[in-house]
């Protein structure tokens, strides 16, 4: 009696006719995409692992293998696409029906820490005076060591001797307020001065990097991108505000711009130049698509007229697996102000700048 009962237990009746029980199965299913793929029999489920950039309503199915003699509705085809943005179920038959989840899981990667620089949340100011002898607002406290000075640059002097601020520390519009906390304002001026003699347009600029010697006819220095780096992080995030004024300072090859809206700009660059980049503008500037000592390459263009800050987030592309040797960050309220074109007034708020790893 019990090896009847035993023999019964694995019939099933289709039809009015007994029948050995002849489950359908989904023996291996993958996508392009995945990570992982896990085929739970018991469960009659398929769990797809994705990373968290896929096109999760889009996967291209790579590989379908099913019990041999079954059917499957809707057919699973190698090289079509299945939407799991949601659980997707399937019935696959033999004698019977059976029906089977398929479903996507998204690995999301823990965020990593990873080295930051020196005031990235442009808290640490101080009055500094350069070569000349000149005050200006630097970006570092009065303490600071002199790696810390040496992480943020500025044009700032060279404007301010002429009587025009382009960067300073903003105490009240912020991002993240609190005891102690500042941001970075950047001011466009339209820069009239020795009678007249001067006349250029200096957009508000930081960099990482430093300055070099001033020539005050062309209202230009040379400055110097780039400081000691060698981790590759994957995108910089912050906040950002800007009130952008119409192009009304035009420069060649940029005549066309006047009258046009302002744009504002944040770039990141990671390279393994011999030295840091010595940039001299209009007359020496940076080739990015063509430089061959750029590892890693991303830029914001900040465009519409805001009243508060909202977050901005740099993707890094690399384009090598070398290591690199200087990170640049540039930030301008005026992105073609190497160029002497921009508009008189406009003005980027910038805080709490953060390397992603």
């Amino acid at each position: 009696m019990a090896a009847a009962a035993a023999t019964l237990s694995c019939r099933q009746m289709a039809n009015d006719l007994v029948h050995e029980e002849f489950p359908a199965e989904i023996l291996a299913f993958d996508v392009e995409e995945q990570m992982s793929s896990t085929v739970s029999r018991a469960q009659r489920t398929v769990t797809i692992t994705v990373p968290e950039n896929a096109a999760i309503g889009a996967l291209t199915i790579s590989k379908v293998q099913i019990t041999e003699g079954a059917t499957c509705a809707p057919a699973l085809t190698v090289g079509s696409k299945i939407d799991l943005s949601s659980p997707k179920t399937v019935v696959l038959t033999t004698y019977d029906p059976y029906t089977w989840t398929l479903e996507a899981k998204v690995h999301k990667e823990e965020p990593k820490e990873g080295p930051q620089l020196y005031n990235m949340g442009f808290d640490h100011w101080c009055q500094a005076q350069d070569k000349y002898s000149i005050k200006y607002d630097a970006l570092f406290d009065e303490d600071a060591s002199e790696a810390e000075k040496a992480v943020w640059a500025s044009a700032g002097a060279s404007t301010k001797m002429l009587g025009y601020d382009t960067v300073m520390p903003e105490t009240e519009f912020l991002a993240v307020s609190g005891a102690g906390k500042k941001a970075l304002k950047l001011k466009t001026c339209g820069i009239s001065a020795l009678f007249g003699a001067i006349k250029k347009l200096a957009a508000g600029s930081v960099f990482t990097g430093y300055t070099g010697d001033i020539d005050l006819t062309k209202l230009s220095a040379h400055i110097f991108w780039g400081v000691p780096f060698t981790d590759r992080p994957k995108a910089l995030d912050g906040f950002y505000c800007y009130k952008p004024v119409p192009i009304d300072w035009v420069k060649e090859p940029y005549m066309e711009k006047k009258g046009q809206m302002d744009i504002g700009s944040v770039t990141i660059i990671l390279s393994d130049w011999a030295a840091p980049y010595d940039i001299c503008p209009p007359d020496r500037l940076l080739d990015v698509e063509k430089d061959p000592g750029i590892i890693g390459y991303g830029k914001a263009i900040f465009t519409k007229d805001m009243k508060a800050y909202e977050p901005f987030h740099i993707d890094i592309t690399y384009r090598s697996d070398r290591t690199p040797k200087y990170i640049t960050i540039v930030c301008a309220s005026s992105d073609l102000g190497d160029y002497f074109t921009g508009g008189d007034g406009s003005v980027l708020y910038l805080d709490e700048f953060k390397l992603t790893y």
